[in-house]
């Protein structure tokens, strides 16, 4: 359940409003949309306008916003176990220490975030666009990113190990030092990525697009044969 200091419905609309007028510059929490999701247990709000809400410290396990926009919102410190945000928009939000674990983030836009110290464990991932954002020294474990899009990521030092990988779009992303052992590559698009000192033991590569442009074998085990 969301976590909230308010305990009266005059509070809960003076913070409803007070989030309108100080939400991040260049958006607008859609009052409606807010009152509906706190007012659902599980919290729920399919598709709403949240940008630039104040969800900072919040507890949101297993809440339902499926397609929200979240463009801007402050979600440091927040739990969101469990949570759907499939296909939400996360564009500059500050999703700093966030717990995301068993979280569906399929399909979700991440761009550009910095989720170096997010939580990121057994969440689903397929389809995602992760193009440019920050994931160095993280520990991504049980993860599901087949088909995203990781495109000039920062993943140095960024711990993969057995991740799904499938078909995903990791060009010119930096994975200096990641372990990437017994990660599925299949398919995965590896064009002018740094894997200078990546640890690629068992990582099945069958079909990858290697580093030079080069196509790995089939059956390319721990190396583009």
């Amino acid at each position: 359940m969301i976590k909230r200091t308010d305990s009266t419905s005059i509070v809960a609309a003076a913070l409803i409003a007070l989030l309108v007028c100080i939400g991040t510059a260049g958006h607008a929490v859609d009052p409606e949309s807010y009152r509906h999701m706190l007012a659902t247990g599980p919290h729920e709000c399919v598709g709403c306008d949240l940008s630039g809400v104040d969800m900072e410290g919040w507890e949101a396990g297993n809440a339902h916003l499926r397609g929200a926009n979240l463009k801007g919102a402050r979600m440091a410190q927040s739990e969101l176990e469990n949570a759907d945000l499939s296909g939400a928009d996360l564009r500059d939000a500050d999703v700093s220490h966030v717990v995301f674990s068993g979280a569906n983030l399929s399909g979700a836009n991440l761009s550009k975030l910095d989720l170096s110290t997010a939580t990121i464990n057994d969440v689903a991932l397929t389809g995602a666009n992760l193009s440019g954002a920050n994931l160095e020294e993280g520990f991504l474990q049980g993860v599901d990113l087949s088909g995203a899009n990781l495109h000039s990521a920062a993943c140095s030092r960024l711990s993969l190990a057995r991740a799904n990988l499938s078909r995903a779009d990791l060009s010119d992303a930096t994975l200096a030092r990641a372990n990437l052992k017994g990660a599925d590559l299949t398919g995965a698009d590896l064009q002018g990525a740094n894997l200078e000192g990546a640890n690629l033991e068992g990582a099945t590569l069958s079909g990858a697009t290697w580093v030079d442009g080069r196509k790995c074998k089939p059956a390319s085990v721990g190396a583009c044969r």
